[in-house]
């Protein structure tokens, strides 16, 4: 039997403070992986930049420990990718059903996944929480 290793990676991120403004909002660089941690991580790759909000004040080039929220870490993700591709092949079905023209069906695929993330991209921006947060 298999067992599910997700405990051994503590999803705690090192990250260096690259600016703070005014309205207590931090942008971190994040250059390292999961601290402690051999599986490979959603933040293991390459150097990325995040924003958050913190009501604590950094001075630029601070070392902070980030933690991630993974359940809601995996509710993005299914937000993200399937409610697109759900949409995308209810559209499909309903097109092809009616209308039996596989050109149609296919325009009206791609037009659904483009308006699903128009749509997601509005969302997204208007989401207040985020994953990740500083570990104090």
């Amino acid at each position: 039997m298999l067992k599910n290793n997700s405990q051994n990676c503590q999803k705690v991120i090192s990250a260096k403070v690259d600016y703070w403004d005014n309205k207590n909002n931090i942008t971190l660089l994040i250059d390292t992986g999961c601290e402690r941690c051999t599986s490979s991580c959603i933040m293991s790759a390459a150097s990325k930049k995040i924003t958050i909000h913190s009501s604590k004040k950094y001075n630029t080039g601070d070392t902070v420990s980030l933690i991630i929220d993974e359940k809601y870490m995996l509710k993005l993700s299914i937000l993200l990718y399937g409610l697109p591709l759900l949409i995308m092949f209810a559209v499909s079905l309903i097109i092809d059903t009616v209308f039996h023209n596989d050109i149609l069906t296919a325009i009206s695929s791609a037009l659904s996944l483009i308006i699903s993330w128009l749509i997601l991209k509005y969302i997204s921006k208007n989401i207040n929480k985020s994953p990740v947060r500083i570990l104090e």
